[in-house]
């Protein structure tokens, strides 16, 4: 996928404004994709508040002992929510010597076949992330401190050690990025398909 997807780019598709077809899908991609943005946003100034305030503080003797640990984790956040951006927005880095040496008739397999392994990727990410969260096991137990126990996954126990917080409050982005991720992905499959599609009939006519 490239800047805004893989068909438009290899000049198979109109330009980048009219690239986004009007399916449910693709509003979905397009209302996820600005919700992403707005708080990737706001993570990243919340990060530059902290520290910003911690400077402060630890210039007049009385620095905010959660301000590092609280920045990390906002940071990890801030990461993967701007990593399912930019596969929204198809500008995660990518070599295109071979996509660029076929001729147009032979893009359109490669394109999909990239599109196919990125949702098969998020999709198993997903899994995982369902495997280690264990919703339905973890909150079907007696008590989480029980579930733990059984199990010895501890997600639900692991607490931040200046902030005071259950890890797993911040370890949930990783599944919403999976997910997140999923379907970006396959907004890009149903307008890469399109492209293909509206290619095909223009070469026919």
């Amino acid at each position: 996928m490239s800047e805004l997807d893989t068909a438009c780019s290899a000049g198979m598709a109109p330009p980048r404004e009219d690239c986004r077809s009007r399916t449910m899908l693709a509003k979905l991609d397009r209302l996820l994709l600005n919700a992403e943005e707005a708080s990737t946003a706001l993570l990243i100034a919340a990060i530059f508040i902290i520290l910003a305030v911690n400077v402060v503080l630890r210039s007049l003797g009385m620095p905010l002992i959660w301000a590092d640990e609280a920045a990390i984790l906002l940071m990890a956040c801030a990461a993967f929510l701007g990593a399912a951006v930019a596969l929204a927005r198809g500008q995660h880095m990518a070599v295109t010597l071979l996509l660029d040496s076929l001729p147009q008739r032979l893009r359109f397999p490669v394109i999909f076949t990239v599109d196919v392994i990125t949702i098969g990727f998020f999709l198993i990410l997903s899994a995982l992330c369902w495997r280690w969260f264990d919703p339905v096991n973890a909150f079907g137990a007696e008590s989480l401190q029980a579930y733990s126990q059984q199990t010895f996954n501890f997600i639900y126990q692991e607490r931040t050690l200046t902030l005071g917080l259950n890890k797993v409050w911040f370890w949930l982005v990783l599944p919403l990025f999976a997910v997140l991720s999923t379907i970006h992905a396959l907004a890009a499959l149903e307008r890469d398909v399109h492209h293909m599609r509206s290619h095909l009939k223009g070469s026919v006519q």
